[in-house]
């Protein structure tokens, strides 16, 4: 009897882990791009806040000192914040743990305090045989540390889609 109890309690805290985790994917067809100019402006911080509507500001946290006006590299930081500041002020530290061609991965252990933790934002780039297009997957996983997140999830996705949809088309023909 006490090996079903224990393999219930497992089954349970599996089950708790599984439904506190998300993972929001979300892609984007960008035309007249390579994957390396593609690549360059998304690693670029201070891009963000001009391709994600909840994204205010960025800047180097105060223990680091790279700059977020160039293409960050593995092992830079930068604090991103978001939602709506002044009211609502929200902010993450990301660090760039992977950056190959094609492929960045942004990470937050701590992520936004009492929300979220374990963030991941992962871009996946590849280039288009038939045109001069790019295609970019945008995956965000992280664990939910407040009952109210998943209230917030459709507004995250939208915010995302929205993004590489839209607004990520529109800065890069402003830069160009």
């Amino acid at each position: 009897m006490a090996s079903h109890t224990i393999i219930l309690m497992l089954l349970f805290t599996l089950l708790l882990q599984y439904i506190n985790a998300f993972q929001l994917t979300s892609s984007s067809k960008i035309s007249n791009i390579n994957t390396k100019e593609l690549q360059d402006f998304l690693a670029t911080p201070t891009n963000w806040p001009n391709i994600v509507l909840s994204s205010h500001s960025v800047k180097c946290p105060s223990t680091k000192n790279n700059r977020v006006d160039i293409p960050l590299q593995v092992g830079d930081y930068v604090e991103e914040v978001f939602g709506l500041p002044p009211l609502l002020p929200l902010s993450v530290i990301w660090e760039c743990v992977e950056s190959r061609e094609g492929y960045l991965e942004f990470y937050s252990e701590k992520g936004v305090p009492n929300l979220a933790n374990e963030c991941k934002m992962i871009f996946n780039i590849q280039q288009e045989d038939k045109d001069d297009s790019a295609v970019v997957d945008l995956t965000m996983i992280f664990e939910q540390k407040n009952p109210v997140v998943p209230l917030a999830i459709p507004l995250l996705s939208m915010d995302n889609n929205l993004a590489l949809n839209v607004l990520l088309p529109i800065a890069i023909k402003r830069v160009r």
